[in-house]
């Protein structure tokens, strides 16, 4: 297989005679190329000379995530989370006087970038937003 090194010995794809990755072993290349032959061969369609293996790594989880809502329009001077615990909402009715509870959240009498703001400040993140006259933010932290 390698003549150029003494005593190394590489891995081989079957079907297309490249060196595979080193965190790839052969039984995975083989049962790989074995079920990507027998898939081909049950569509009918002739098999390919150059089949390429790719390695795909397994995602580990990084971490468990809490995630909130925050609700308002850039013209209003109110908005609403929905999603805070305890103490996240103590924390924020200590900064700002008008929190008020409503049905699954809190409503808060300052702009919606001011609350992002805050809630960045409690390391939590926009992961994504949606709408157009109101907006919804939803935003994560790592717990």
């Amino acid at each position: 297989m390698s003549e150029g090194v003494v005593g190394t010995k590489e891995s081989l794809n079957l079907n297309s005679e490249l060196p595979l990755p080193p965190a790839v072993s052969q039984s995975s290349s083989v049962s790989l190329n074995t079920a990507t032959s027998a898939a081909t061969a049950a569509a009918s369609c002739p098999p390919t000379a150059n089949v390429v293996t790719i390695p795909v790594p397994i995602l580990q989880s990084e971490g468990n995530f809490a995630y909130i809502t925050v609700k308002g329009s850039l013209h209003d001077y109110t908005c609403t989370v929905f999603g805070l615990n305890q103490a996240e909402i103590q924390a924020l009715s200590k900064r700002f006087e008008s929190v008020k509870p409503c049905v699954n959240g809190i409503m808060v009498a300052v702009p919606p970038m001011v609350m992002l703001n805050t809630l960045a400040q409690l390391s939590y993140k926009v992961t994504c937003s949606c709408g157009e006259a109101e907006i919804c933010w939803t935003m994560q932290r790592e717990v």
